[in-house]
């Protein structure tokens, strides 16, 4: 199969041919064609990625990153960087299982397309970095827990709908001891505090509630300010978060403000 992910060694070193590959696949986007032949696809991965156009383009934008940075990386690097993507592209198997197994491989490409683009050696046009760190997928943004926001949404979405006004902010999430649900700090327009503890897909709210006078929760890190279309007051610095479809969903800040 011509492909981009790395399974034969040989294509370990050859960061010109695949920057090749890249670039003229780079030209059918509009076929919505991903970086492999689809009509030799075998594995459920690939036939997944196949049927989908979103993940098609998602895995090209993919090759073509990775195509870039293995051009600039010595030989060691390569091989790095090869057996990295391979990692990645075997792990793509567990989204099979998930509830919705096209947004959970949406998430991952989007993840690490972001992360490639990102590295410190990855190739600049115009001394401006092809990220904008300003703006980033809900899989990429964030620093601390909020890295790992986008396991909490479903658990959010359920949150929300227990509360008697719109939730403002998230202060902070974090994962129960049993593995199947998740605790929220949540902050109402009103300034009103609640907890909530919810199974970590939304089927079900175990607990909602004010938060107790004295309570003891995991301290706030970065703040997710859910929705708007500009920064919160305050909160000049904030990154705003897109959902996989580039919807704003809302904003993360360093702090409360």
């Amino acid at each position: 199969m011509t492909t981009l992910h790395p399974s034969p060694a040989r294509r370990a070193r050859a960061g010109q041919a695949l920057l090749l590959v890249a670039g003229l696949a780079f030209c059918s986007t509009l076929a919505a064609a991903p970086s492999f032949v689809c009509r030799k696809a075998k594995s459920w991965t690939e036939k997944t990625v196949c049927a989908s156009p979103r993940l098609a383009d998602l895995d090209l934008q993919l090759a073509v990153a990775r195509a870039k940075l293995l051009k600039s990386a010595n030989p060691q690097g390569q091989k790095v960087l090869d057996a990295e993507q391979q990692n990645w592209w075997n792990a793509l198997s567990d989204c099979r299982s998930a509830s919705d197994p096209v947004a959970c491989l949406t998430g991952r490409y989007h993840h690490r397309i972001a992360a490639l683009e990102s590295r410190p050696e990855y190739p600049r046009s115009g001394g401006r970095a092809r990220v904008d760190e300003s703006i980033l997928p809900i899989t990429a943004a964030g620093r601390g827990w909020t890295r790992d926001l986008s396991r909490y949404q479903r658990a959010l979405r359920a949150c929300r709908e227990e509360t008697p006004n719109p939730v403002a902010r998230l202060m902070v999430a974090w994962p129960s001891g049993d593995g199947e649900s998740v605790g929220l700090h949540l902050v109402d327009w009103q300034m009103k505090e609640y907890v909530c503890i919810a199974h970590i897909e939304g089927h079900k709210v175990f607990r909602f509630e004010p938060r107790a006078p004295g309570e003891v929760l995991p301290p706030p890190g970065p703040v997710y300010h859910i929705g708007g279309d500009a920064p919160p007051t305050g909160c000049p610095g904030a990154t705003q978060v897109l959902d996989v479809n580039g919807k704003s969903v809302g904003w993360i800040s360093d702090a409360n403000c």
